[in-house]
Parts: C-alpha cells; structure tokens; sequence
C-alpha cells in the first residue's frame, strides 16, 4: 500500500514529523500494519522544502493494489497528473479539500486506468477538517478518514464503500 502525504507549512503545524508519526500510528490502527517513510520529494529550489513523503506498508507487498493521496487539491491533481501510470489497476483514493476544481475529478479521473477511486466525503463541495486531538490524533482529519478510522467492516473494500464517496 501506498500513502503519499502533502507536506503543510501552515502555521498550526510547529513540527510537521509530529505528523507523519500520527498519520503512520493512524495507519497502523486501520490496516494493523507499519508504514515506512519511503521517499521524500524536495521542492527543486531547495532540500529544506519537503513537498511530499511517500510511506509504503511494510511488507510492501501486503494491499499493493491501494494507493492513497492525502492533500491540497491542487497538489493532487499535480501528483497524479505525474504520476499517472502508476495508478493503473490500483485502487485510488483521494483525501482533498475540495471536489470541483474545473471538472478535473469529474472527468479526468474516470479516464484513469485504475480499477476504483474513491474520493473524502465533501459537504458543499469542501471536507469537514476537525482537530485530530479530540481523537487522539496529532493531525487534522476529514470525516471519510474518521469513518475508516472508526469502520467494523472488516473487509477493506467495504470500508471505502462506507467511508468514501465512489467515483469510478
């Protein structure tokens, strides 16, 4: 399983490792499986500038076919827009901000040649984000993630299905 993760230089965040150390304590309580930091994009100016962590399960070969993007929707639809080949047969799922950005979800996504996507469940067009905290989390979480983090359905097919919003 894949998890690719946007880094935030919101102010909220004083340390973003705090995190990446949640989402991989999230993950494991989901999946019951560990995530390592596999790779870490940097933006082209400067290597003090994370754009984006990718965590891998470990063992990798365990949910190969699922494929998680965790950002802003403009980062989004960048790291697919790059990264288009390896969605194929993949399951993919987007946790973003906001659906409607120029009919990009609606219809450039359904041409991807992955077996499923799933996008967070967005009220108005935008995520509800709550303070982690409440939760035990040290990160802002969407409803979809709380419903996954929360599903008794054991079957993790059946999770999306209740969690997130089907788009394809």
């Amino acid at each position: 399983m894949i998890y690719v993760l946007q880094h935030s230089y919101k102010k909220e965040y004083n340390n973003f490792n705090d995190e990446i150390q949640g989402r991989r304590e999230y993950l494991y309580n989901i999946f019951k499986m560990y995530f390592i930091v596999k790779y870490t994009n940097y933006s082209k100016n400067s290597f003090l500038h994370p754009n984006y962590y990718m965590l891998e399960s470990f063992p990798a070969n365990i949910l190969d076919n699922y494929y998680f993007i965790v950002g802003d929707t403009n980062f989004v639809i960048r790291y697919i827009k790059n990264n288009i080949e390896k969605f194929n047969n993949k399951i993919l799922i987007i946790i973003t901000c906001k659906k409607n950005n120029n009919g990009f979800f609606e219809h450039y996504l359904p041409s991807i040649k992955c077996s499923s996507i799933f996008i967070a469940k967005l009220n108005n067009d935008e995520a509800d984000y709550y303070d982690g905290k409440k939760w035990g989390l040290n990160f802002k979480i969407t409803l979809s993630e709380l419903d996954l983090y929360n599903s008794n359905k054991k079957d993790l097919a059946d999770k999306l299905k209740e969690c997130f919003e089907r788009i394809k």
